[in-house]
């Protein structure tokens, strides 16, 4: 996938590296030892061979339960299997509420960026909303707007389907822009990393108004809210630089204070570009709106001496997010206090086998 709504980037089925060596046993060896009488494919024979074997083992992988698929590109990602019943760190807990329990429902109603203002305004006002200059199911609804330019064109349903428009378009421009809205709306989201609470939510077009500067897009800063069992919060801060501007992003995290870096991930050393008392706002307001939850990310812009609400994200990465280093895979899996099943716990029916079931240990 593009974005693993970390900010960073998944390792692709059949990539290179040392935590990519357990899928060396799912593909047959494309060389041979001397002496054992079979010719070895070299050069562009072998090469496509590769490719045919992993195209190959994508399809397989695809045909299993979601929760095989999630155990399988773990093992890729990380070179071991992932505690399901037993999950410690955070990517282990992102998949225990993938796979095993979950209020589907109500992560379906808030991860839609449409759906979830409203719950935003009675939550915490409606300025911290981006103004909404549109919202339909037809793309050629767009053609209404008065201008394009200084605006974000983005779908409700899911993550990296949006466009920033920051200068006005021409007619082919337009053109272009409305063929990828058609192409988001026909997309189910929840089958690309299986997220089931992605499935069912009715995708839309939506255009917000463009808060950034004609030299960058605003900066992300990512509140991963985790609730105590007293009702009060442990979290981490990720600000995320250069989004939509630069290939390879650059970010900080700040563990339980926002002055302090922990962890920096091609950072060249540079403070959040807003006021400490605006970022001491985000965090009281990422309290209320995760106040209902034992974890949820929310996110932010501040611009313009203003917060802005981003997104309420419930299975950051799909649980494969990379690069969590220094510990802090486990340090944010100790901080989540993570409510599990009562009972014998049905997996998500949809992709997963209606019959699948886990036992709570």
């Amino acid at each position: 996938m593009a974005d693993n709504g970390m900010g960073l980037q998944a390792q692709p089925l059949g990539a290179h590296g040392g935590a990519g060596q357990p899928w060396a046993a799912l593909l047959p060896a494309l060389t041979t030892s001397p002496g054992d009488g079979r010719a070895t494919p070299t050069g562009t024979d072998a090469a496509g061979l590769k490719r045919l074997l992993r195209k190959g083992a994508r399809g397989l992988l695809r045909t299993l339960p979601w929760r095989h698929q999630d155990r399988l590109y773990y093992l890729h990602t990380f070179g071991r299997l992932p505690d399901l019943y037993a999950p410690k760190c955070f990517n282990e807990k992102i998949l225990y509420r993938k796979c095993v329990h979950g209020d589907y429902p109500l992560y379906r109603r808030l991860a839609d960026k449409f759906a979830v203002r409203p719950y935003v305004a009675a939550r915490i006002g409606e300025a911290h909303l981006i103004p909404l200059l549109l919202d339909s199911t037809d793309p050629q609804e767009l053609l209404r707007l008065p201008q394009w330019r200084q605006t974000v064109i983005k779908a409700n349903h899911g993550a990296a389907m949006v466009e920033v428009v920051r200068d006005e378009p021409d007619a082919q421009q337009k053109r272009r822009i409305i063929e990828r809205c058609g192409q988001w709306l026909r997309t189910d989201f929840s089958d690309k990393v299986r997220e089931i609470h992605y499935r069912d939510i009715p995708p839309r077009i939506l255009v917000e108004q463009y808060i950034g500067d004609a030299q960058q897009v605003p900066v992300d800063y990512k509140f991963h809210m985790f609730r105590q069992v007293d009702g009060s919060f442990q979290y981490v801060l990720q600000v995320i630089y250069g989004r939509f501007d630069t290939p390879k992003l650059g970010m900080t995290f700040f563990v339980g204070n926002l002055h302090e870096a922990f962890h920096r991930i091609r950072d060249d050393g540079r403070a959040p570009p807003c006021a400490p008392a605006l970022l001491e706002q985000a965090l009281e307001l990422s309290k209320q709106l995760a106040s209902d939850f034992d974890y949820v990310r929310v996110d932010w812009y501040i611009q313009h001496g203003q917060v802005y609400f981003g997104e309420l994200t419930f299975t950051p990465g799909a649980g494969l997010v990379t690069g969590l280093d220094r510990g802090l895979d486990r340090m944010m899996g100790d901080m989540w206090v993570q409510r599990r099943a009562p009972v014998e716990a049905a997996f998500p029916t949809q992709g997963l086998g209606a019959s699948a079931r886990v036992p709570v240990r």
